[in-house]
This record gives structure tokens, C-alpha cells and sequence, in this order.
């Protein structure tokens, strides 16, 4: 394992923020991203979700396409929701028509797109109509395409069903590369949330509920992947008591209206899919594993070779990283978008 070190000067002006992300340093190229989420088998989503907006807020995020693959009536509106009450409505959006082989999770988006103010209108405005919303894979094809070579990063949330496909897309008119020869060109990196490498190590959710996509994608996506595992997760539990207590700025919020409908509050949370978005933006604080290949096998355990050639890690954090990982997303989370009508 590798602990990746900020400069002592650049500790210094972290240290009192959190997230860093609103300190007196240069600002970075904005991260080009695409965003795969099963959004409302989890509430770890819409959080993580929260954090890439206020990357956006403060420029460090370039959100370029969001597409996503829980087959349920509400969870891309509920996307729409996050879009447009963050203050990012343009936000290309897709939803796949594959069908999910787990789909039975308590799905808190239908209770937030139901919500209504007292005259009987939508508590929450919308964007997009129907026929605005997209083919995943025809998305994905159309905005890599537009992009620079090497530039993009791919942030895989949940299942790797959609990527999978993208992998195996052919030559189109939006683009004469394949999929797999999109991906090589225009991909800088992947920061996948998936897998196991505990003492009791299992078959996790986003790899087994659709394990020949997640095998395909380690087996043939071509460029460095980071694998944030299940355990990672566990060990950095997002507070309800924040929930109930630091967001009194918002009259109305659907990620803490999510939240309230996911689970009889008052309960903690892993932040899986959250963690999967910090990486990007501070990979210092993680600690990353030495190069190598992960297998998917027949029953959905990730097993990682260790290997120089290998384009893969795989990241757990310190004793010291965890609190300031806890403390990152908690600060971040808790604080008031720039772009909403509050």
C-alpha cells in the first residue's frame, strides 16, 4: 500500500476546510465527468451526488452526462429534481432499458417526487420532459466523442451494466471508434465503487446483480481503474444526526428528504458511493494499493493480482484518513449549494 502525501503548505490550507475545497490554492482543471448511478437503491447516491454539485459550485467539476439504471419510474426524476434544485438543469440525462436483476431496495425517490407544496403543486421543480431523457450508451458515444483525448473521468456508482454496453458499441455515425476504442482514446480514469477485499470478503451488490458486465469492464475497460471496496464504505458511517440538525438553511431539500424516506429515522449510513467521489477530487486521502489485475468470478467476488503492468487499485485509509474523510463529507454535505432558491 501507497499513502499518497499533500505538500506541507498545501495541508496547511486544507486543514480548516474539510473538503479543502474552498481554500486559497490555484484551482485545478475542472474534472470532466460522466456519472453511472443506480439512484434509489440507495441513499448513498443522492449524497454523492450532493458532493459532485458542490464540486461544480466551486469549479473543480465539469458534470458532463449522468445516466442511470435503476428501473424505476421515479429515480431519473428524481435525478431531474437534484439537477434542477442544485442549480444544474442542463445536465444531459439517460436512463437505461436493461432490466435490474435486484430492484427490491426501499426506493426514497418515489416518496420525495410525490411531495407536494400546501396548494397541491410539486414540492420540487423539474427540468427535463420525457422525451428528454436519453439512451445511456447513445449518450455516453456522443459525449466522449466531443471530448479532448485522455480527459474524461468515468464515475461508476452502481451497476456496470451500461458500461458494459458501451464497451461492446460499435462504430456508429456519432463516432467510427467502437466503444472499447472510444473509451481507450477519450477516458482518463474510472473510480468504480464495487467489490470486497474484507476478512470476510463477499459478493458485493454492484458486482453481483450483474456480474458478466462487471467482469467484462475490469476484463476490457483500458485505462487505470480505482476500486473504492464495500469495507471502505462501512468504515466512514454518514451521520443521521446531521440530517436532523445541519441542514436548517433548507426549507425543503430532496436529498434530506430522500434520506428521511430511505430508512425509520434516526439512522446511520455508509458512504460507499460518496467515497468513490472524494477519491477524485482528493486521492491524499486515500491509501491506494500497488498496481495490479482484478478478476471478477463466477459468483461476484473482486480478486485483485498484484502486478507493475497492472491497471488497477484498490483504496483503504488510515485510522487519520477516515476522520478526515468522515469530516470532509459531513462539512461538505451540511453546507448550502450556491445555486438554489433556499
Amino acid at each position: 500500500m501507497k499513502t499518497s502525501l499533500l505538500p506541507a503548505a498545501a495541508a496547511l490550507l486544507l486543514a480548516g476546510t474539510g473538503c479543502g475545497s474552498r481554500s486559497a490554492a490555484p484551482a485545478p482543471e475542472p474534472i470532466r465527468l460522466i456519472v453511472e448511478t443506480d439512484m434509489g437503491n440507495d441513499i448513498d447516491d443522492a449524497l454523492a451526488f450532493d458532493l459532485i454539485y458542490k464540486a461544480m459550485d466551486d469549479g473543480r467539476v465539469d458534470l458532463l452526462a449522468i445516466g442511470n439504471h435503476k428501473l424505476s419510474p421515479t429515480a431519473t426524476d428524481y435525478i431531474d429534481i437534484l439537477n434542477t434544485w442544485y442549480g444544474y438543469p442542463d445536465i444531459p440525462l439517460a436512463q437505461s432499458p436493461t432490466p435490474v436483476l435486484n430492484d427490491h431496495a426501499p426506493d426514497y425517490t418515489a416518496a420525495v417526487c410525490a411531495m407536494t407544496r400546501e396548494d397541491g403543486s410539486p414540492a420540487f421543480a423539474r427540468s427535463k420532459t420525457p422525451e428528454q431523457i436519453e439512451d445511456p450508451v447513445t449518450l455516453y458515444r456522443r459525449t466522449l466523442a466531443a471530448q479532448p483525448d485522455r480527459s474524461v473521468t468515468v464515475l461508476s456508482l452502481g451497476f456496470a451494466t451500461e458500461l458494459a454496453k458501451l464497451l461492446d458499441s460499435p462504430a456508429d455515425d456519432i463516432s467510427p471508434l467502437t466503444g472499447r476504442e472510444l473509451v481507450a482514446r477519450k477516458v482518463k480514469t474510472l473510480s468504480i465503487m464495487a467489490g470486497s477485499y474484507g476478512e470476510k470478503q463477499r459478493a458485493e451488490f454492484n458486482v453481483v446483480n450483474d456480474i458478466p458486465a462487471m467482469r467484462k469492464l475490469f476484463a476490457e475497460w483500458d485505462t487505470p481503474i480505482v476500486q473504492n471496496p464495500f469495507e471502505l464504505g462501512k468504515q466512514v458511517m454518514y451521520p443521521g444526526a446531521a440530517i436532523e440538525n445541519d441542514f436548517g438553511w433548507a426549507k425543503l431539500h430532496p436529498v434530506v428528504e430522500g434520506y428521511k424516506n430511505y430508512h425509520k429515522m434516526p439512522y446511520d449510513r455508509a458512504s460507499w458511493d460518496l467515497l468513490s467521489v472524494v477519491y477524485l477530487l482528493h486521492p491524499e486521502y486515500f491509501t491506494e494499493s500497488e498496481p495490479g489485475t482484478v478478476a471478477v468470478d463466477d459468483k461476484g467476488f473482486t480478486n485483485f493480482t498484484p502486478g507493475p503492468d497492472g491497471r488497477h487499485r484498490w483504496l483503504t485509509a488510515t485510522p487519520e484518513q477516515l476522520t478526515r474523510l468522515r469530516d470532509c463529507i459531513v462539512r461538505t454535505t451540511t453546507r448550502a449549494p450556491k445555486h438554489t432558491e433556499l
